[in-house]
Order: structure tokens, then C-alpha cells, then sequence
């Protein structure tokens, strides 16, 4: 009996044990080959480079089931599971699902659904539906993502109730490096108009990219510098046009040529703008105008009837990219210009202390003179050019080391506030940034990657209302990720620390340090069902705009227009420590879907802007002091997509997200948006789909002691489109009817809600060309 089990034994480890090349092809829908590929194996860390025929293939691979990277490009980028048996494969990359998508921000090409944290990603073809006019209008429909508008022209991304600095925006994971942290005024300069995947981590992501993530991280990927060989010409034109309520007119057209196997280039250009927009009814909210004590039957004024002024918007930008690759990786350079001229709605600058102090017998003629310059409007025009040099080496696959990234990026910021023709305002910001990670392959089970970052920012406003001091931001950081598989669970943990100096002329240098550790594991619960848990405690540095605003010295206190409060930091602030717990359930099986995730996030020496109770010329006077607080909430969305028997295919969505915020003193934080729920449906049969969205958020009533409710409302959104394919090229056309119920949206988390609503009902229409 024993020597019948050893024979068994010794039977079964020889089939455990067979080997077999493993050879495979990369196609797509129209049956093209894909080329210069870059195919790995996450076992083993083996490589390789599909032909001209889109082949690859392994020598004497053990048979069984592994987990693949296929890299074509900056966004066509995905992580999969294939079975190998001996038999060649064939991949259609079409084919692959958005779960397989790598979450390019994670050095370690994670797919979501191996991500410890929340991951949601907008792909090419959701993003022609989904473009806003700016950033954070593009996200507004991710659960745990709201819009905290500014107008049409700007508007911060808020991320689980938290904006601003504690939210960081890159391109091509480099940060952004602009003023949108400074004002909620100030755009966030990435073009979603070039976007070809957009990445948004969820809850704190400080290890990869420092403290000012402890909020969450968004991530814009485009094609300006090729990361991999591109065979002859391809590219694509986009036109998009709405009605009269938006007044919208934008192009974009990107190219990129491959010169020969080792050289590619590309180039994008866009041009967008839009009219004031039409709103449902009056600028100012109900809310507002009973609580300046408005009598209810007072008649209203026709101004900011029906449109919302100074709301308009001109944006243009190009791109310009060069990539020469070699047998271990490539090095890639680009330059980024673009150029945004946008109005600040409900916010007129005047003159009225100026007037004041006049002497009556001035005569009418200056009090005419004092009205035309209190009905001055507000806009930013703003420049922003970008050199970046980006490089790959990939070591051999025998080495240690698997690869070597190193990016750099030089950054030459300004805009300026026009007041009228005159100029208010100038923001100036001079930046560099270096970035290197190493990839090492498995030891003892681990792979991770190290990583060094340096940043320099200057800034400097100079102006009426430069309220800031001019200051230089120098932080260097170093950080560490290892992760390992184990029987049924995936884990990895890691570590960043970031040293910060800020100096100024009137002070001296403010040195502070963080320090960032994280936990996480994503448990197989079995073939349908994972539960990813993740603990961190991450720390945050403040921002100079908190240690320095209205630290000038001068008498004069410097309103922030902006937010119609006059601002004073603190030159005694600490880092702030946010120590959170995500836990999450997904499911997949026979189209289903089930995302949930529960966070609770206490975050200690929270830095915040606190009412004073006084006020200078009838602005509220805030400053930056420090106080814990927790956030909790959660996001969930359930799915479904089938087959009918007439070649319909369906899918369906719900959603729902809430975020709760409060001090330890039980004071509600403010503009943090309220619940919402909703359904999304979609229809497709052979060239056309139809898609329906609609979403409720309900009324917020949980406020701080300075800010009025806001009126929850319903928002219904209704697409059709048509795709024709061709041998050489694929035509998208489509139709979208937005706010189709025509209601008055008002965005909680925004600081001008209640004088700027966003857009009443419009229509637009648009196409997309790619060949």
C-alpha cells in the first residue's frame, strides 16, 4: 500500500512538474497585431517583447495558471490571468474587462481588484462620455469623488469630504504643479480634453507620493511621451458642440508617428470655450437670500435671472513628445503649453472704501465712475508651460533589479487676476521635481519598489491681493513598498519619509518631517469574493499658503475674495496625522459585481480654518489652528451585465457614497457633501447604446456654525451613441442631454454654492475619430 501511494505521489508531481513554451498572440477587434508589447510574467518577473506578427513567448514554463502584464501604452495597460496548457493563446486586448486595468500610479502595476485601497478608473472611451470642463467635473460621478465648482472654469476635487491640499492631482505620475491648492479659484492644469485614462486612489496614498495625499490622489494619463514603439501613424480627432445653455465648442487632435522601431513622437493640440452659461433660475439661493433677510415678497431682481455672468471660458493647450527607445527601456522628453482665460462668477471687485473717503462735492461723474468700478468682473488668465524627461531601463532577468524609472519635470506657472483690463493679481510658481524608483524581483517571496523624490517649489503673489507671502518649498522624501503572495492572501506594507523646508524672507526656515507607514491585504475569500483591508497612518506637512497667509507684518489685513474671508496662518503649525482603516468586499461572478468599502480616518492636529467671530470692513476674519477630527463613510455600487436573447446586452448599476466629518469638540466640518444614491443603465445592440444616469443628493443639513444648507436635488443625464469600424478607422458619434430635469445643482463642497450654480439642462453633441 505505501509503494502504490509513493508511485501515485511521484505520478502526479511529474504532471505537477511539465513544462511547455508558452507562446501567444496579441490581437485586437479588428484583428490587428499588436507589436512591441511588453509582456510579463508577475511570478517569475520574465519579460517579453511581441513581434511584428503581435507573438510572444517563454521557453520551458512550468504548465499552469499565471498572472500576465500587458503593456502597450501610457493608458492600454492591463493585468490578467491566462492558463497555460502548452496550447498557444490568443489576446484580444479589447476583449480584456476594466478590472484588468493596472493602476498606473502604482509602481508595482496593480490592477484594481489586487489594490488594497479603493481604486476607481475612467478608461478612453468613459472619458469621451464623461469630459467636464474641468478636472473635478469629470470625476463628480465616481462614488466618494464629489465637484466643489468654482463656475465652469475651476473647481476643487473633493475625495471622502476632503479638498485641497489634502488631495494631490498628477500627470503621468508627476505631481501637478500649479496654484489649484493655493484657491479654490484656481484650475487644476491638467486638460481632461487629453486625457486618455484617468486614476482616481481613494483614502490616503502618501507612500508613493508624500503627505499632501492623505486625502486621496488623482492621477491623469496621456500619450505625450510614447512608452512604447508605435508602428507608422495613429491617432485621433474629437469634436464636441453643445446647445445655447453651455455654449460649448472644443477640439482636440493627437497623432502619434513612429519613425522606425527605436524613435517615436507625438503631438496633441485642443482648443475649447464656452459661453456664460443658462441656470434653472437665479444665481443666489433661496437659503441665502432668506438669511440676509430678504422679504419673501419683495420681487426679485431680473440680474442673475436665468445665466450665470462671467461664467465663460477659452482654453487651448498643445503637447509635443519625442521617445527614443533601445533594447532595455527608452528615454522620452515633451513640452506641455497651456493657456485658460475664465471667469470667477459672483465675484466683482470694487473700490467702495477708495469712494468713500472722497469728499461728497466730487459730483456725480466720479459716483459714476465708482459704479462702473464695482461692477468690474473677475477673470484669470493663466499660463502654464512643462518640460518633462522621463526614462525606463530594464535590467536583465536574472538581475536583482528588474527596472530603473527616473522622471523630471520643470514647471513655469503664472496666472494672473484680472480686475476688468487691470491687472489685480499675479501667482507665480517655479517648480522642479525629480522622481526615481527601482523594481526589484522576488526575494523570499517579496518584490517592491524603492524610491527617491525631490521637489522645489517658489511661489509669489504680488498684488492687491497677494495675501501670501512669497516663499521656497524644498521636500526630499524617500519610501519603500514590498508585497508578497501568500496561499489565498496578497500582502504588502511600506514606508515614506518626507523632509520639508519652507523659507521665507520675514521668517525663519520652517523645517518639519513626516513619517507614513502602511498595512495592507487583500484576502481571497474564494474564486468569487475578496475582502481588502488597509491600515495607515500617514502624516501631512502644512502648505506655506497655512503657515503665511496675512503674515506680511503690515497693518492691513488682506481678504481671500475667493472665499469672502480674510485668512491668517500660522507659523506654529505641525504636521497633521491621518491614521485611517479601509475595509472592503468585492464579488465577481457570471456578470456581477459588488464593490463596498468602509473607512474610518481620525486624523490628529487636523489643519483647519476657524471662525473668529470678527470681522474687518464686513469680511469674517479665519485663521489656521489645529484640532483633531475623524471621517468616516463608505462607498458601494452593485452591477450587473447580461446577454438577452434578442443580442441585447444590458448592464446595470446602484451606487451610493456618505461621508460624515466632525472636530472632537462635535462641530461638524465644513463643505462636506451630502449622501447620494443612484442607478445607472445601459443599453447596446450592434453600433448603438444608450446609457441613463440618474443620481439624488439629498439636502445637507450637517453644517459648521459659518455655512447655510443646501437643497438636495436630483440630476438625470441621458447619452446615445454610434460606433462604426472600418479597416482604418473607428467613428464614435454621440448625443448627451445633461440635468435633463433642469434643476438648480448646487454643489455643497463649493465655496461660491449659493451665488453659482452649476448648468441648467443642455445638450451637446460630439464625435470621435481614431485610426
Amino acid at each position: 500500500m505505501k509503494i502504490y501511494s509513493l508511485l501515485l505521489l511521484l505520478c502526479s508531481t511529474s504532471v505537477w512538474a511539465q513544462s511547455a513554451e508558452l507562446t501567444g498572440t496579441l490581437t485586437n477587434n479588428k484583428n490587428e497585431r499588436i507589436s512591441q508589447a511588453k509582456v510579463r510574467i508577475h511570478e517569475s518577473g520574465q519579460s517579453a517583447i511581441s513581434d511584428n506578427e503581435g507573438q510572444f513567448r517563454f521557453a520551458d514554463l512550468p504548465l499552469g495558471e499565471y498572472e500576465i502584464d500587458i503593456e502597450i501604452s501610457n493608458s492600454k495597460h492591463y493585468n490578467t490571468v491566462i492558463d497555460h496548457t502548452g496550447d498557444a493563446l490568443v489576446v484580444n486586448v479589447d476583449l480584456l474587462k476594466l478590472d484588468d486595468l493596472v493602476v498606473s500610479a502604482n509602481p508595482l502595476e496593480h490592477s484594481q481588484l489586487k489594490m488594497t485601497t479603493p481604486v476607481a478608473i475612467l478608461s478612453e472611451e468613459d472619458l469621451v462620455m464623461d469630459r467636464g470642463l474641468s478636472l473635478d467635473q469629470t470625476l463628480n460621478n465616481i462614488s466618494g469623488v464629489n465637484s466643489g465648482s468654482f463656475g465652469a472654469g475651476s473647481g476643487q476635487i473633493v475625495i471622502r469630504g476632503q479638498q485641497g491640499p489634502r488631495v494631490m492631482v498628477l500627470t503621468n505620475n508627476i505631481t501637478n504643479q500649479d496654484a489649484a491648492s493655493v484657491s479654490p479659484d484656481h484650475w487644476i492644469s491638467s486638460e481632461p480634453l487629453l486625457a486618455k485614462q484617468i486614476e482616481v486612489l481613494k483614502g490616503p496614498a502618501t507612500l508613493l507620493y508624500g503627505g499632501g495625499a492623505v486625502g486621496g490622489l488623482v492621477n491623469v494619463i496621456d500619450e505625450t511621451i510614447p512608452t512604447q514603439p508605435i508602428d507608422g501613424l495613429n491617432g485621433g480627432l474629437e469634436g464636441r458642440f453643445s446647445d445655447s445653455a453651455l455654449g460649448e465648442q472644443a477640439g482636440v487632435l493627437s497623432l502619434n508617428y513612429g519613425f522606425n522601431d527605436r524613435v517615436a513622437g507625438h503631438f496633441s493640440y485642443f482648443d475649447s470655450q464656452t459661453d456664460d452659461y443658462e441656470i434653472p433660475g437665479n444665481a443666489e439661493s433661496e437659503i441665502l437670500h432668506e438669511a440676509e433677510g430678504h422679504d419673501e415678497d419683495e420681487e426679485e431682481e431680473e440680474e442673475g435671472m436665468g445665466l450665470l455672468e462671467n461664467s465663460s471660458v477659452n482654453s487651448s493647450g498643445v503637447n509635443v513628445g519625442l521617445t527614443v527607445f533601445n533594447q532595455q527601456g527608452y528615454w522620452g522628453v515633451s513640452f506641455s503649453d497651456f493657456d485658460r482665460n475664465y471667469g470667477i462668477p459672483g465675484h466683482e471687485h470694487g473700490h467702495e472704501e477708495e469712494h468713500d473717503d472722497h469728499d461728497d462735492d466730487h459730483g456725480d461723474e466720479h459716483g459714476d465712475e465708482h459704479d462702473e468700478e464695482e461692477e468690474e468682473i473677475v477673470r484669470i488668465d493663466l499660463d502654464k508651460q512643462v518640460f518633462n524627461l522621463k526614462g525606463l531601463h530594464r535590467f536583465a532577468n536574472n538581475n536583482y533589479f528588474t527596472q530603473f524609472r527616473t522622471h523630471y519635470s520643470n514647471t513655469d506657472y503664472q496666472h494672473i487676476e484680472l480686475e476688468g483690463d487691470e491687472i489685480g493679481t499675479v501667482f507665480d510658481n517655479q517648480a522642479d521635481e525629480f522622481r526615481f524608483e527601482l523594481t526589484h524581483s522576488q526575494r523570499a517571496g517579496f518584490e517592491g519598489v524603492w524610491g527617491l523624490q525631490w521637489s522645489n517649489r517658489d511661489f509669489s503673489a504680488i498684488g492687491e491681493e497677494a495675501y501670501i507671502l512669497p516663499s521656497e518649498t524644498r521636500i526630499w522624501s524617500l519610501f519603500l513598498i514590498e508585497e508578497r503572495d501568500f496561499d489565498g492572501w496578497h500582502g504588502e506594507f511600506g514606508f515614506r519619509y518626507d523632509d520639508q523646508t519652507v523659507d521665507t524672507a520675514l521668517f525663519n526656515d520652517i523645517t518639519d518631517s513626516a513619517f507614513s507607514v502602511s498595512l495592507g491585504a487583500t484576502f481571497d475569500l474564494n474564486e468569487h469574493w475578496t475582502l481588502p483591508v488597509n491600515l495607515s497612518s500617514a502624516q501631512r506637512l502644512p502648505t506655506a499658503e497655512e503657515y503665511f497667509s496675512n503674515q506680511s507684518g503690515i497693518d492691513e489685513l488682506i481678504p481671500h475674495l475667493a472665499t469672502s474671508t480674510i485668512e491668517i496662518g500660522n507659523p506654529d503649525l505641525v504636521h497633521e496625522t491621518a491614521n485611517n482603516l479601509d475595509i472592503g468586499l468585492r464579488y465577481r461572478n457570471e456578470g456581477f459585481s459588488f464593490n463596498l468599502s468602509v473607512f474610518y480616518n481620525q486624523i490628529d492636529d487636523y489643519i483647519f480654518l476657524r471662525d473668529t467671530g470678527l470681522e474687518e470692513e464686513e469680511t469674517p476674519i479665519f485663521e489656521y489652528v489645529q484640532q483633531n477630527s475623524t471621517f468616516t463613510g463608505f462607498e458601494t455600487d452593485l452591477g450587473y451585465q447580461f446577454d438577452d436573447s434578442w443580442n441585447n446586452q444590458w448592464s446595470f448599476r446602484l451606487f451610493a457614497d456618505m461621508t460624515e466629518a466632525e472636530l472632537n469638540t462635535g462641530d461638524n466640518i465644513p463643505r462636506i457633501p451630502a449622501e447620494r444614491y443612484g442607478v445607472n443603465i445601459n443599453w447596446l445592440r450592434g453600433p448603438w447604446s444608450v446609457s441613463l444616469d440618474h443620481t439624488h443628493v439629498a439636502r445637507q443639513n450637517s453644517i459648521a456654525e459659518f455655512e447655510l444648507p443646501t437643497e438636495g436635488y436630483d440630476l438625470l443625464d441621458l447619452s446615445l451613441n454610434w460606433v462604426h469600424y472600418s479597416d482604418q478607422f473607428e467613428t464614435l458619434v454621440f448625443i448627451k442631454g445633461a440635468n435633463l430635469l433642469d434643476e438648480e445643482i448646487r454643489d455643497h463642497a463649493s465655496f461660491i454654492k449659493d451665488i453659482a450654480p452649476r448648468p441648467g439642462r443642455s445638450i451637446s453633441a460630439g464625435f470621435r475619430l481614431t485610426f
